[in-house]
């Protein structure tokens, strides 16, 4: 009979463990897509409004505001935020777990491997940092975080008055420009 039970309680644990990895991953999918599309919506109206200096204050002047709105919309102790190891807004600077994972990503990435879609870090009993690549993979982006001598001169010129350490520009496209990281506590 302990033989047969054994089996069972690992084969039962395993299942747990599988259907919560599905659910964090789900819920970092949801928590991602809901800030992505808020921004990227309110950076094309910016853009299509003013061009690429009014993007480049909506991004300064709305994004971290944004991003709180909807961390605070969230039920579950989810938060979600973006972060680059070539930051614009200190904001957005990596953690150190974080950075440890975003370095990993840009090694795997510059030797031509695939990353995966989402990766999964357990860093409590409870507790998951979910990390989702951002590519550099529209033309628009390189207005603002392309090579200095071609960024737009007015946007630049507005960047660098409000981020005068500003560490995000030299992308090139199909480029690494950081990860969206979902926190979430399972409680």
């Amino acid at each position: 009979m302990k033989k047969l039970l054994l089996p069972a309680l690992f084969l039962s644990a395993t299942l747990l463990s599988a259907a919560s990895d599905a659910e964090i991953k789900q819920e970092a999918k949801d928590a991602i897509m809901k800030l992505k599309s808020t921004l990227q919506t309110q950076l094309k109206a910016n853009l299509k409004k003013g061009g690429p200096l009014q993007a480049a204050n909506f991004c300064s002047r709305k994004a971290q505001a944004i991003t709180h709105e909807i961390n605070v919309s969230f039920a579950k102790e989810t938060t979600v935020h973006r972060t680059s190891l070539h930051y614009r807004n200190s904001e957005n600077s990596p953690k150190s777990d974080e950075r440890e994972v975003l370095e990993a990503m840009q090694k795997d990435f510059d030797a031509g491997k695939t990353l995966p879609n989402l990766i999964v870090k357990k860093i409590y009993d409870d507790t998951y940092k979910v990390y989702k690549p951002i590519y550099i993979n529209k033309g628009v982006c390189l207005k603002c975080h392309g090579d200095i001598s071609t960024l737009d001169k007015n946007a630049y010129s507005a960047i660098k008055e409000n981020y005068p350490q500003d560490k995000a520009t030299g992308y090139k496209m199909g480029d690494l420009r950081g990860a969206f990281v979902v926190k979430i506590v399972e409680r």
